[in-house]
């Protein structure tokens, strides 16, 4: 009763089915992203070979396809879109406060330990003389 003709209206191979099908399913997607996910349908040999048909898809002959959308702050691939249900809109995401290197933490942590040992070092000299002069105390009654 019903047929997918996707391929026939577009003129798509099934490398571009593919990539399509998955951006309509799941959204913007990286390229590693997309070449796990259209296995099933389509296996890629490398991510040049999902590139280039993601970019055959941007440059289609009767109108774009996918679109590549400027990589996000602390993202570290850019993301492909479908134009199937027109322009695609950026949602600016508001600057996140940096976070602490886990080294920076690491170095924190590391001081903070540093100086407990200190304090107790102090505290245990203190207590070293207490018992030095104590001693030395009890010893001049023997004397």
């Amino acid at each position: 009763k019903y047929k997918h003709i996707m391929t026939e209206i577009f003129k798509l191979t099934p490398q571009q089915l593919a990539v399509m099908c998955v951006l309509l399913l799941r959204g913007a997607q990286t390229i590693g992203e997309l070449r796990g996910r259209t296995n099933r349908m389509h296996e890629f040999q490398d991510l040049a070979e999902v590139e280039s048909t993601l970019d055959a898809l941007a440059k289609h002959e009767e109108q774009p396809l996918v679109m590549k959308l400027p990589r996000q702050a602390g993202q570290k691939d850019s993301r492909y879109a479908h134009l199937l249900a027109g322009e695609v809109t950026i949602e600016e995401q508001p600057p996140r406060a940096p976070r602490a290197e886990p080294a920076m933490r690491e170095a924190r942590a590391e001081n903070e330990k540093i100086a407990r040992l200190e304090n107790e070092v102090a505290t245990l000299r203190i207590e070293v003389a207490e018992l030095r002069q104590q001693f030395d105390d009890f010893r001049k009654q023997f004397e």
